[in-house]
């Protein structure tokens, strides 16, 4: 069930006006918890039971961990499991050299769930309090808005609101604009940039250098606006019942360093990188390889995305490039220097666009074909179709530095809603009408 179809509008209506009838905060919560396992069934049905199975080994963590915090690392292998087998199964068996592939789908939202199962797992062990209910950790695995793509949310972050679910004028009024917003960078950017970025990954040996280099640029525009329209999207449907979420992006093309970026690109993920993996290993190699937390967190980081030698590479690259970026003090001249940054941020958003070729292809000899056409400078006459996507990259990135979840609310809400209202509503139904001509997956959907 995609954010942008009706389908969904239908459903999330039907939400709203249950919770505002039902004002027993259980009930609520219950009706939330089954809402969640349909829509996640409305995907597949055939792996509901990997979202039951995460809901129950979830509720006898905590139970187990009250009496004995030891069993975290065996509760935290467990949990893992599932993600091992689903995605990285084929690649092992590539990777060590056996001709067989068991060609398992990938469930949806896998890799989401389990790294918001571990956080609960690991903060609950850490934490003194002990009060929790089945019903509030069954819905803080399943809660819809962030369960397919998050934001990956801390345990702490969310069970609290559970108790203060509210469906008001008010949360819709003050969400609204930013799920419209979503909806303009889902449907009418990153859908439309993709239409002419995909024939050309597909077949980069067909195509100029300037078409090349304007897909690639494409394609970081592209997963931006999709998967920041889907944070988007997540955090104002959350808003509207009540709950608010962390803000999972913060305008990363104006970052100078790639250490920037991973501040503030798919921010919880990194925050979650940080806390759980990072800092164990900074006090682990701190007075032996200093530096070797930062590569083998962006390891991991390539590896979580995919399980493809792409994405390690993509990740391992990464690291490297942010290792030279401590060591040699680049971080600190670029920010210190008002007249530098601005040629720290086009460097930065060149690297970012090269590395992603990496991301984009399904396999290094594809990726290393694009490079090579890239860098054969063939130009041919540029055509009135890649003059309309440079005009959309560029709108785009004009309006980069007002992409914000709190910017684009607290800014709009200030219009009297008597205008805002309709106008918002117009968008999110045409853009919705839009969107189910041809429906079109939210890219991290994959991962």
């Amino acid at each position: 069930m995609l954010f942008q179809l009706p389908v969904f509008l239908l459903f999330f209506s039907s939400i709203l006006l249950t919770i505002r009838l039902v004002r027993d905060n259980r009930w609520q919560k219950f009706i939330l918890l089954v809402s969640s396992i349909f829509f996640y069934a409305y995907w597949n049905v055939h792996y509901i039971y990997i979202l039951v199975f995460y809901i129950i080994l979830g509720v006898l963590s905590c139970q187990l961990l009250i009496q004995r915090k030891k069993s975290l690392a065996l509760l935290v292998i467990i949990s893992l499991i599932p993600l091992i087998f689903f995605k990285y199964t084929d690649f092992v068996l590539e990777s060590i050299g056996l001709d067989m592939r068991l060609g398992l789908g990938l469930p949806l939202g896998l890799s989401f769930i389990t790294f918001t199962l571990i956080s609960m797992m690991v903060d609950f062990s850490r934490s003194s309090k002990k009060k929790f209910t089945v019903l509030d950790i069954s819905l803080y695995i399943s809660f819809f808005p962030h369960l397919i793509a998050g934001p990956i949310l801390r345990s702490r972050e969310l069970i609290p609101q559970l108790s203060k679910i509210k469906v008001s004028w008010q949360n819709i009024v003050y969400n609204l604009p930013l799920f419209s917003v979503g909806m303009i960078k889902k449907v009418l950017i990153a859908d439309q940039i993709g239409a002419y970025v995909h024939p050309i990954f597909l077949n980069p040996e067909s195509n100029d250098s300037v078409s090349l280099l304007l897909a690639a640029i494409g394609f970081s525009i592209q997963i931006y606006c999709d998967f920041s329209a889907y944070s988007d999207m997540a955090i104002a449907t959350a808003g509207a019942l009540g709950v608010r979420f962390p803000e999972n992006f913060h305008s990363p093309y104006l970052s100078h360093s790639l250490t920037e970026t991973w501040k503030r690109w798919h921010m919880t993920l990194s925050f979650w990188l940080r806390d759980y993996i990072f800092i164990p290993l900074v006090r682990h190699f701190r007075n032996t390889l200093p530096y070797m937390p930062i590569f083998i967190t962006m390891l991991v980081s390539g590896l979580w995305h995919g399980a493809n030698w792409n994405f390690v590479l993509w990740g391992g690259i990464q690291g490297v490039i942010m290792i030279l970026e401590k060591y040699s003090g680049y971080e600190r001249f670029v920010e210190a220097n008002k007249y530098v940054k601005p040629l720290g941020i086009i460097l930065n958003f060149t690297v970012w666009t090269l590395l992603l070729i990496l991301f984009r292809n399904p396999s290094l000899d594809m990726a290393m074909s694009y490079y090579q056409s890239l860098f054969s400078f063939h130009i041919d006459p540029i055509t009135s179709k890649e003059i309309g996507i440079l005009i959309l990259i560029v709108l785009t990135l004009a309006l980069h530095a007002f992409d914000s979840a709190d910017y684009v609310r607290n800014k709009l809400i200030k219009i009297p809603f008597y205008i805002s209202v309709p106008i918002m509503i117009t968008i999110v139904l045409g853009c919705s009408m839009v969107a189910a001509q041809r429906p079109e997956s939210f890219y991290y959907f994959d991962f």
